[in-house]
């Protein structure tokens, strides 16, 4: 079968052929031997006569595809031809058992449209439902932003610490994220989108107002990412503020450490070179201001160890606080700290 090209979103087709093989990988699958039942044998047939012709109708849906795309048709034009022809190229083999063994054992080859579905279908499951379920029941959304707002994450986002991928709202030991933590994300687009990446603690004690705040940690912008492209290079970016490591107070409850990964204006192909920042600034007014939209998040939670007042020593440069209830002296008690007599402790 030849290969089949795929339209970018600038309208540049390129072979998949051409393309990043990093993903791909030598298979290990071992198809059952035929001859032995009948029915397998029948169903096998019947599955290969169906893949051909969905692969034939995929060939027809690339060659109207490419028609268009040289009559100049408009966008929404090109990107129903470009679904069809994915859908169809998904069809002629979504019933391949080498594709299911494959995918079955995190084994995707993104270069091609069926595992990127099926990679899609993965995401889309169990670890979207465990996301927004610790999302929402700790409070994530709407304590940073408004859940109508962020909808459903539409990228998966893996953080990495010292001990590896962290499940979104795990407690972890803030000496684990004293490094600014790996960032992996899966965007599913074919086009590389430039993202910013923000971290934020939701549970910043504030004295002045006797409640809690939120605190950036950190800000990088220009970051590139695709679904060929999914481990996010940090050091090409642009960094708006240095990373300071999680730092919660002795006497402070848990504190909710969250990654967003916001894409950028124009489908993430306009630049974020400069901006207005600070440490306590809210998540609201940040992608306001900037136009960015919510496609990845992930947090973890921390308390205070040992470990803590050393990142106020080294990297803040003040002492550690320390916060606690609040004690009332017993009203048995003078101002001098004696005990009263009977007839003055009315």
């Amino acid at each position: 079968m030849h290969a089949i090209t795929r339209t970018l979103g600038h309208g540049r087709l390129f072979s998949a052929s051409n393309m990043v093989r990093a993903m791909r990988h030598q298979s290990t699958y071992k198809q059952p031997a035929t001859g032995v039942n009948q029915a397998y044998d029948e169903a096998l047939q019947v599955i290969r006569a169906y893949s051909e012709q969905k692969a034939h109708e995929a060939t027809l849906a690339h060659t109207e595809l490419q028609k268009a795309q040289d009559s100049g048709a408009d966008a929404s034009t090109l990107s129903a031809l470009k679904k069809k022809w994915f859908d169809l190229r998904v069809e002629s083999r979504i019933n391949d058992g080498e594709v299911l063994w494959n995918a079955r054992n995190g084994r995707f080859d993104l270069t091609e449209p069926v595992y990127e579905h099926l990679k899609q279908n993965e995401w889309q499951g169990r670890p979207l439902e465990i996301l927004m379920q610790r999302l929402l029941q700790m409070f994530v959304l709407p304590d940073m932003l408004d859940p109508r707002f962020v909808g459903t994450p539409e990228s998966q986002l893996n953080l990495k610490l010292e001990q590896g991928v962290v499940e979104p709202g795990s407690v972890v030991d803030p000496a684990s994220a004293r490094e600014r933590p790996g960032i992996e994300l899966m965007t599913f687009h074919d086009e590389p989108r430039m993202h910013t990446i923000a971290m934020v603690d939701l549970d910043e004690p504030c004295e002045a107002e006797q409640t809690f705040r939120e605190q950036f940690h950190w800000i990088v912008s220009n970051v590139r990412a695709s679904k060929m492209q999914n481990t996010a290079d940090i050091g090409a970016g642009t960094e708006l503020l240095e990373y300071v490591p999680p730092h919660p107070a002795h006497g402070t409850p848990m504190h909710r450490y969250v990654v967003a990964v916001l894409e950028q204006p124009n489908n993430g192909q306009q630049r974020l070179d400069s901006a207005r920042v600070s440490r306590d600034m809210t998540m609201r007014d940040f992608v306001t201001e900037h136009s960015l939209r919510v496609v990845g998040l992930s947090f973890f939670r921390a308390a205070w160890t040992e470990s803590v007042d050393d990142v106020y020593r080294d990297v803040l440069k003040q002492a550690a606080p320390r916060y606690g209830p609040i004690t009332m002296p017993p009203k048995n008690v003078g101002p001098d700290g004696r005990m009263k007599y009977a007839y003055e402790n009315r």
